[in-house]
Protein backbone atom coordinates (compact mmCIF):
# COMPACT_ATOMS: atom_id res chain seq x y z
CA UNK A 1 0.00 0.00 0.00
CA UNK A 2 1.40 3.53 -1.09
CA UNK A 3 2.53 5.84 1.46
CA UNK A 4 0.65 8.12 3.06
CA UNK A 5 1.04 11.65 1.78
CA UNK A 6 0.53 15.24 2.53
CA UNK A 7 -0.99 17.13 -0.53
CA UNK A 8 -2.13 20.98 -0.62
CA UNK A 9 -5.79 21.38 0.90
CA UNK A 10 -7.69 22.32 -2.34
CA UNK A 11 -11.00 22.92 -1.51
CA UNK A 12 -13.66 21.17 -3.87
CA UNK A 13 -10.98 18.59 -5.06
CA UNK A 14 -9.45 17.17 -1.76
CA UNK A 15 -13.20 17.08 -0.70
CA UNK A 16 -13.86 14.73 -3.85
CA UNK A 17 -11.04 12.92 -3.47
CA UNK A 18 -11.65 11.60 -0.09
CA UNK A 19 -15.59 10.91 -1.05
CA UNK A 20 -14.35 8.34 -3.65
CA UNK A 21 -11.65 6.84 -1.68
CA UNK A 22 -14.15 6.36 0.78
CA UNK A 23 -16.76 4.86 -1.48
CA UNK A 24 -14.19 2.70 -2.96
CA UNK A 25 -13.54 1.67 0.26
CA UNK A 26 -17.48 0.96 1.37
CA UNK A 27 -17.53 -1.18 -2.00
CA UNK A 28 -14.44 -3.17 -0.93
CA UNK A 29 -15.23 -3.51 2.94
CA UNK A 30 -18.71 -2.70 3.21
CA UNK A 31 -20.25 0.16 5.92
CA UNK A 32 -19.11 -1.54 9.07
CA UNK A 33 -15.65 -1.83 7.77
CA UNK A 34 -15.14 2.13 6.56
CA UNK A 35 -11.69 3.36 8.37
CA UNK A 36 -10.54 6.47 8.70
CA UNK A 37 -7.45 5.40 8.68
CA UNK A 38 -7.71 3.27 5.31
CA UNK A 39 -9.40 6.03 3.43
CA UNK A 40 -6.89 8.13 3.98
CA UNK A 41 -3.99 5.78 2.92
CA UNK A 42 -6.33 5.18 -0.64
CA UNK A 43 -6.77 8.70 -0.76
CA UNK A 44 -3.13 9.90 -0.37
CA UNK A 45 -4.20 11.89 2.52
CA UNK A 46 -3.37 12.20 5.87
CA UNK A 47 -5.77 11.69 8.43
CA UNK A 48 -5.85 15.58 9.92
CA UNK A 49 -6.76 16.43 6.04
CA UNK A 50 -9.64 14.04 6.30
CA UNK A 51 -11.04 15.36 9.47
CA UNK A 52 -10.67 19.12 8.67
CA UNK A 53 -12.90 18.51 5.45
CA UNK A 54 -15.23 15.61 7.47
CA UNK A 55 -15.05 16.63 11.69
CA UNK A 56 -14.81 12.86 12.24
CA UNK A 57 -15.74 9.27 11.16
CA UNK A 58 -19.42 10.34 11.56
CA UNK A 59 -19.01 13.12 9.33
CA UNK A 60 -17.14 11.19 6.52
CA UNK A 61 -19.79 8.23 6.72
CA UNK A 62 -22.68 10.79 6.33
CA UNK A 63 -21.23 12.46 3.37
CA UNK A 64 -20.68 9.58 1.36
CA UNK A 65 -23.27 8.00 2.77
CA UNK A 66 -25.56 10.61 2.04
CA UNK A 67 -24.14 10.35 -1.73
CA UNK A 68 -24.75 6.66 -1.86
CA UNK A 69 -28.74 7.00 -0.85
CA UNK A 70 -29.10 10.03 -3.32
CA UNK A 71 -28.10 7.69 -6.06
CA UNK A 72 -29.55 4.85 -5.48
CA UNK A 73 -33.21 6.68 -5.14
CA UNK A 74 -32.25 8.21 -8.28
CA UNK A 75 -31.28 5.13 -10.29
CA UNK A 76 -35.09 4.26 -9.17
CA UNK A 77 -36.44 6.79 -10.50
CA UNK A 78 -35.11 6.37 -13.54
CA UNK A 79 -36.34 3.01 -13.72
CA UNK A 80 -39.58 4.50 -13.55
CA UNK A 81 -39.52 6.73 -15.87
CA UNK A 82 -37.87 4.27 -18.48
CA UNK A 83 -40.77 1.83 -18.05
CA UNK A 84 -43.99 4.68 -18.77
CA UNK A 85 -44.35 5.41 -22.57
CA UNK A 86 -42.96 8.97 -23.17
CA UNK A 87 -46.46 9.92 -24.36
CA UNK A 88 -49.81 9.01 -24.92
CA UNK A 89 -52.78 7.51 -22.51
CA UNK A 90 -51.95 5.39 -20.15
CA UNK A 91 -54.31 2.36 -18.19
CA UNK A 92 -54.18 1.16 -14.88
CA UNK A 93 -51.95 -1.87 -15.84
CA UNK A 94 -49.11 0.75 -17.29
CA UNK A 95 -49.23 1.81 -13.65
CA UNK A 96 -48.65 -1.28 -11.94
CA UNK A 97 -46.15 -1.50 -13.96
CA UNK A 98 -44.21 0.44 -12.17
CA UNK A 99 -44.56 -0.64 -8.54
CA UNK A 100 -41.61 -2.99 -7.86
CA UNK A 101 -42.77 -7.00 -7.15
CA UNK A 102 -41.60 -8.89 -4.08
CA UNK A 103 -38.64 -10.53 -6.20
CA UNK A 104 -37.49 -7.53 -7.78
CA UNK A 105 -36.59 -5.81 -4.70
CA UNK A 106 -35.41 -9.30 -2.84
CA UNK A 107 -32.89 -9.26 -5.30
CA UNK A 108 -31.70 -5.60 -5.87
CA UNK A 109 -28.60 -4.54 -4.29
CA UNK A 110 -30.10 -1.38 -4.57
CA UNK A 111 -32.64 -1.97 -1.91
CA UNK A 112 -29.74 -3.89 0.49
CA UNK A 113 -27.44 -0.87 0.11
CA UNK A 114 -30.33 1.37 1.19
CA UNK A 115 -31.06 -0.85 3.96
CA UNK A 116 -27.45 -1.30 5.07
CA UNK A 117 -27.81 3.10 5.33
CA UNK A 118 -30.48 3.50 7.29
CA UNK A 119 -29.14 1.25 9.58
CA UNK A 120 -26.16 3.34 9.77
CA UNK A 121 -28.58 6.65 9.95
CA UNK A 122 -30.66 5.41 13.29
CA UNK A 123 -26.73 6.25 15.36
CA UNK A 124 -25.32 8.89 13.02
CA UNK A 125 -26.84 12.50 13.01
CA UNK A 126 -25.59 13.94 10.58
CA UNK A 127 -26.38 10.99 8.29
CA UNK A 128 -29.89 10.72 9.37
CA UNK A 129 -30.64 14.38 8.56
CA UNK A 130 -28.70 14.12 5.50
CA UNK A 131 -31.26 11.30 4.34
CA UNK A 132 -34.17 12.88 5.94
CA UNK A 133 -33.78 16.20 3.04
CA UNK A 134 -33.17 13.59 0.31
CA UNK A 135 -36.31 11.38 1.44
CA UNK A 136 -37.92 14.30 1.22
CA UNK A 137 -36.81 15.93 -1.71
CA UNK A 138 -37.44 12.90 -3.42
CA UNK A 139 -40.99 12.10 -2.09
CA UNK A 140 -41.77 15.81 -3.69
CA UNK A 141 -40.76 14.91 -7.22
CA UNK A 142 -42.35 11.65 -7.11
CA UNK A 143 -45.69 12.87 -5.97
CA UNK A 144 -45.22 15.59 -9.09
CA UNK A 145 -44.32 12.41 -11.41
CA UNK A 146 -47.85 10.94 -10.20
CA UNK A 147 -50.07 13.90 -10.82
CA UNK A 148 -48.53 13.60 -14.52
CA UNK A 149 -48.79 10.20 -14.96
CA UNK A 150 -52.86 10.51 -13.62
CA UNK A 151 -53.33 13.51 -15.74
CA UNK A 152 -52.57 10.65 -18.38
CA UNK A 153 -55.26 8.45 -17.35
CA UNK A 154 -58.73 7.61 -19.12
CA UNK A 155 -61.14 10.45 -17.62
CA UNK A 156 -63.16 9.24 -14.64
CA UNK A 157 -60.80 6.24 -14.34
CA UNK A 158 -60.21 5.74 -10.93
CA UNK A 159 -57.27 5.88 -9.37
CA UNK A 160 -56.18 6.55 -5.59
CA UNK A 161 -53.06 8.78 -5.28
CA UNK A 162 -51.97 7.63 -1.86
CA UNK A 163 -52.23 4.48 -2.64
CA UNK A 164 -49.69 4.84 -5.69
CA UNK A 165 -47.28 7.08 -3.59
CA UNK A 166 -46.89 4.72 -0.62
CA UNK A 167 -46.30 1.72 -3.39
CA UNK A 168 -43.42 3.88 -5.00
CA UNK A 169 -41.91 5.35 -2.33
CA UNK A 170 -43.20 4.30 0.96
CA UNK A 171 -43.44 0.68 0.67
CA UNK A 172 -40.57 -1.35 2.18
CA UNK A 173 -41.08 -4.80 0.66
CA UNK A 174 -37.17 -6.58 1.60
CA UNK A 175 -39.18 -8.54 4.92
CA UNK A 176 -41.14 -10.36 2.12
CA UNK A 177 -38.17 -12.07 1.09
CA UNK A 178 -37.60 -13.13 4.71
CA UNK A 179 -41.09 -14.88 5.29
CA UNK A 180 -39.88 -17.96 2.99
CA UNK A 181 -43.09 -20.25 2.55
CA UNK A 182 -45.65 -17.10 3.38
CA UNK A 183 -44.28 -14.63 1.29
CA UNK A 184 -46.52 -12.98 -1.09
CA UNK A 185 -45.86 -14.03 -4.84
CA UNK A 186 -45.40 -11.46 -7.12
CA UNK A 187 -48.57 -12.15 -9.28
CA UNK A 188 -50.94 -11.96 -5.96
CA UNK A 189 -48.93 -8.50 -5.10
CA UNK A 190 -49.95 -7.43 -8.73
CA UNK A 191 -53.52 -8.33 -8.24
CA UNK A 192 -53.41 -6.33 -5.10
CA UNK A 193 -52.04 -3.17 -6.37
CA UNK A 194 -54.13 -3.15 -9.57
CA UNK A 195 -57.37 -3.66 -6.77
CA UNK A 196 -56.03 -0.81 -5.22
CA UNK A 197 -55.45 1.70 -7.33
CA UNK A 198 -58.35 1.29 -9.43
CA UNK A 199 -60.77 1.95 -6.21
CA UNK A 200 -64.03 3.17 -6.64
CA UNK A 201 -63.10 6.82 -4.49
CA UNK A 202 -59.98 8.28 -5.62
CA UNK A 203 -58.22 9.17 -2.48
CA UNK A 204 -55.61 12.42 -1.70
CA UNK A 205 -52.24 12.55 -2.49
CA UNK A 206 -50.73 12.03 1.41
Amino acid sequence: MPDTIHLPVDGGNTRSHVLAAAREEILAEGILGLRVADVASRAHYSVSVIYRYFGDRNGLVAAVLGDLYEETLAARRQKIVERIPASGPLSIEHLVDLVPTPSEVAGSDELRMRLQILAVAATNNALEERISEIAQRNFAEMLDYVRHLRSRLPAGQPFDERVFTVMIVNQLLYYNSLLGPFSITDEDYRSFVRDKLACETPGKVL
